[in-house]
């Protein structure tokens, strides 16, 4: 049955306003006395000019003075708070998606990470919010008042002059119509824009992390030459967005200045005619003006509107549920002893079985190794453990309880994983170890370090263990990398350890005093390695031979010999590789 995942729509941006309901609240209420006491000011004015064409007081004159003084103190102090609680609506809302969002991510199964690209990712999650952001800061500190000001203006016109109001308003409905519509049609264009630049964030991205590769074999002017082409491309997109934005940004003044010729024109005629008072002409010129300014913002909300829905599109995706998760009636795991069963596993993925019929059962504290041809599922069957993937059939237990009614997340503290592939954080080397855990005492650093044999290389480190390591560990080399990251599984002290060729860039002096030190390690608890290489794990408890999918052979390193199978081939392989190198 498939997944209902949420959607970042009107609603999902409203949930996020609604926790900040008192600023956001104060923001338009701010915002209306605002556009109320400017409004007010205009309207004033022209009682002033009618009061002095006709002859007006003094003391009248200054009680006018006096009521614009106190007009603009409202004004100021409603604008300052419209302001003030705009920008408190705008920045927590961007901080609480952000975060969610990244909390959310942090669940995802890797096929999600599989089909979007980190810079696309990166994109969505900074330049899409982005667009979000503006939409709420101007939204915020504009509506409220232009609203109001747009309202009480056209009440305060019509009982002026009914006739002439309705001209404006006809005029004005037309083109702000004519705007909501071009800003609906550009909505599309600008999530388009949207896409090239996640495109071009994602080739960056690839670009910098890959750029050893691409100087090695020489391919800069390629790579500056694709960039460029994503470039162009980025900027073709923009401009076709602009070109037919900027238009429809100047409508409004376009509009504005011909209502104004047309208001010029029939309210001239009838304040000639005795029929409008010269402070109404005036208040007409006036309030036009602020009507106009008043569309023009609330045109640029409706643009962003557009705009801010192409962006909530793409940030969908990073809404996404997770397949695997623990249930609300997971089980806690207060004492992991390590113990594993598999059975009947298999996984299906893409219509294809990549593990079939596994049934495996390890005892806690034992040393299993899984050896077979690349690609015959080994990473895959111990991926399971850690409900990376779920299997398609059979179950899989710990301590004979169905991983599945366990916490995930004491399920992944309770296994040390150590890749092939290993990645270091741009980090210090003691905080690529602990990750996290700073409760690791100093002793219990330098025993994994020196277990790891990563305390050999100390010294040719700049800053020790305050030595960075730089990005995904670029400045350490490959076997280094694995060294340390042994380190950070066996500070751990996990209930099960699974090395997954994770001695394949060292050399073999190395790795044998690596598993010497393992021992002590590995006698405590369960462990799985996988390798290649025979002289890895000759001396585990149990080894397990797998091919296409299936376990074919089982048993300790003599007996797989004796039976003359395929594990008795691998190993006649490796000593015949072996054979040149012993004869020097």
């Amino acid at each position: 049955m498939e997944q209902n995942h949420p959607e970042a729509n009107w609603r999902w941006l409203g949930y996020y306003v609604g926790r900040h309901r008192y600023a956001a609240i104060g923001s338009l209420v701010s915002g209306a006395i605002a556009g109320l006491t400017a409004a007010a000011e205009p309207y004033l004015i022209g009682i002033i000019i009618d009061d002095l064409s006709r002859g007006v007081a003094l003391t009248d004159l200054l009680g006018y003075a006096g009521l614009l003084i106190i007009l603009a103190l409202i004004s100021i102090a409603a604008f300052w708070g419209q302001r003030l609680w705009s920008g408190t609506v705008a920045y927590s809302v961007n901080y609480d998606i952000r975060q969610d969002l990244f909390d959310n991510l942090l669940t995802l199964e890797q096929k999600f990470f599989q089909t979007y690209a980190t810079g696309d990712l990166i994109s969505r999650m900074y330049s899409d919010l982005d667009v979000i952001w503006r939409l709420l800061t101007l939204g915020f500190t504009r509506f409220g008042s232009a609203f109001m000001t747009v309202v009480v203006t056209f009440v305060v016109l019509g009982t002026i002059n009914i006739p002439l109001t309705l001209v404006v308003f006809v005029v004005l409905l037309i083109s702000t119509s004519i705007q909501m519509k071009a800003g609906s049609v550009l909505a599309p264009v600008f999530e388009r824009v949207q896409d090239q630049a996640g495109t071009l964030s994602a080739f960056v991205q690839d670009t910098v992390s890959g750029i050893q590769t691409i100087k090695t074999f020489g391919k800069e002017a390629g790579a500056a030459h694709q960039y460029g082409v994503e470039n162009e491309e980025f900027k073709r997109r923009w401009l076709y967005f602009k070109r037919r934005n900027e238009p429809v940004g100047m409508l409004p003044n376009m509009i504005s200045e011909f209502t104004a010729a047309i208001v010029v024109v029939f309210g001239g005629i009838m304040t000639l005619q005795g029929s409008l008072t010269l402070g109404n002409f005036v208040q007409f010129l006036v309030f036009l003006g602020m009507i106009s300014t008043a569309l023009l913002q609330l045109g640029t909300i409706y643009q962003r509107l557009q705009q801010a829905k192409g962006a909530l599109q793409r940030l969908t995706p990073l809404l996404q549920s997770p397949n695997i998760h623990s249930e609300s009636n997971a089980q806690r795991i207060v004492r992991p002893r390590g113990a594993i069963q598999f059975q009947g596993v298999g996984l299906k993925i893409e219509g294809k079985w990549l593990l079939k019929d596994v049934d495996l059962s390890i005892d806690a504290g034992q040393t299993v190794a899984l050896v077979g041809h690349t690609g015959c599922g080994k990473t895959l069957l111990v991926s399971l453990l850690a409900r990376v993937i779920d299997p398609t059939e059979g179950t899989i237990y710990i301590d004979g309880q169905d991983i599945r009614e366990l916490s995930l997340e004491d399920l992944r503290e309770a296994i040390a994983y150590v890749p092939q592939t290993t990645f270091l954080f741009s980090q210090s080397v003691h905080a690529n170890v602990r990750m996290g855990l700073e409760n690791i005492s100093d002793d219990e650093l330098a025993d994994a370090l020196h277990i790891s044999r990563f305390s050999n290389d100390l010294p040719q480190l700049p800053q020790g263990l305050d030595t960075l390591v730089g990005e995904k560990g670029v400045l350490l080399s490959g076997g280094q990398k694995q060294r340390l990251a042994i380190a950070r599984a066996v500070v751990r002290n996990p209930a099960i350890l699974v090395l997954d060729d994770a001695l394949s860039s060292v050399d073999s002096h190395t790795a044998a005093e690596i598993l010497h030190d393992l021992k002590g390690v590995m006698r405590t608890r369960t462990s799985l390695i996988i390798a290649h290489r025979i002289a890895t794990v000759r001396n585990a408890e149990y080894v397990v031979v797998m091919d296409h999918g299936r376990i074919i052979e089982r048993g300790t390193h003599e007996i797989l010999i004796t039976q003359g199978g395929m594990y008795a081939h691998m190993v006649e392989r490796e000593l015949r590789q072996d054979e040149p190198y012993v004869r020097v």
